[in-house]
């Protein structure tokens, strides 16, 4: 367990870390609020809704960085285009997702400094080194984010307006994944989860379809049609198939409606397509009778019944193998 001494020297990094990439802490929590022209109750939930834990009421906390984004909710309030709680909703969203880019980014800074140090009995101030990589990864990050953010807006927007009432969703699913992580080195383990998520990446967009969410040994994603999913799928057991140590993946395929929400799915489809990869075995694709009928005339596919199989949570459903014509069993 770490000595006072230590944490104490920890939190000292932490301050001097959040003064570097925030600017130095003037305000109080009431103090922010007040700045803002905004209820501290709506600044907190804000706060909450980002992922940060409450701040005591007394603390100077806050920077003019924090001031100047409630400043800007405040007045988009003004406009009346969505209420107060659909900011929140967005808020929660942009939180969850920006947290994970910035636990990556992290990672990544402070291990190329840790790598870029010499073996030296006297080395160079490494924290002055982490200081300019933080300041370095700011500056670059803020313009990349903010165009990622504008490509997939405008990619989001289109296929909001896309007039196609369904959908497909696929789950795409390690096999023996848990098992996996008592086998492998620790350090290997993020590359072969990095390696499965990007084949999926690469085999779903090109095919015209989403990754919604990354889910440690799954890949949940969505499609226009049956058959691009299709597609998608196998492409994902290609790419696998490519790597020697990667362990057999298993995909369920299911078309139906979709409650969209907060940038995710939900639903039936969902659900039953997510029973089917747990159903289906290694490196094979498993589909429903809504996606197998729309295959069915598609001559580069081959779609074959299975027994119908009890899913749970949703009962007996006939299920269909997919493989590409000529592909052997």
């Amino acid at each position: 367990m770490a000595d006072d001494s230590v944490l104490e020297e920890a939190e000292a990094r932490q301050r001097h870390l959040e003064e570097v990439v925030l600017g130095p802490a003037v305000y109080t929590g009431e103090q922010v609020a007040e700045a803002a022209g905004m209820t501290l109750e709506d600044a907190e939930r804000l706060w909450a809704e980002l992922g940060f834990p409450p701040v005591a009421p007394d603390v100077r906390h806050f920077t003019e960085a924090d001031a100047d984004v409630l400043r800007q909710v405040t007045d988009f309030r003004q406009w009346d285009l969505i209420g107060f709680e659909d900011i929140l909703s967005m808020t929660r969203v942009l939180g969850q997702a920006l947290a994970r880019a910035a636990g990556a980014q992290a990672r990544l800074t402070l291990a190329g400094v840790t790598d870029q140090l010499p073996d030296s009995d006297s080395p160079p101030d490494d924290a002055a080194r982490l200081d300019a990589a933080v300041e370095l990864g700011v500056e670059v990050s803020e313009r990349f984010l903010s165009y990622i953010w504008r490509r997939h807006l405008v990619a989001a927007l289109t296929r909001a307006f896309d007039p196609r009432p369904t959908e497909t969703v696929g789950f795409a699913d390690l096999v023996g994944y848990t098992r996996l992580t008592t086998k492998l080195d620790p350090s290997e383990l993020p590359t072969l989860v990095s390696r499965f998520q990007q084949v999926a990446a690469t085999s779903v967009v090109p095919a015209g379809g989403q990754v919604v969410k990354l889910i440690g040994d799954a890949v949940m994603f969505v499609a226009p049609d049956p058959l691009s999913a299709s597609q998608a799928a196998l492409g994902i057991l290609a790419g696998l198939s490519e790597e020697p140590d990667a362990p057999g993946v298993r995909i369920g395929l299911s078309m139906g409606p979709l409650v969209h929400l907060e940038g995710d799915v939900y639903g039936d489809t969902v659900n039953r397509a997510s029973r089917l990869a747990e159903l289906a075995h290694p490196d094979s694709v498993l589909v429903d009778d809504a996606v197998a009928a729309a295959l069915s005339d598609q001559p580069e596919l081959s779609v074959r019944p299975i027994r119908p199989h009890r899913l749970k949570g949703i009962g007996l459903v006939r299920a269909w193998t997919v493989r590409r014509a000529g592909q052997r069993r």
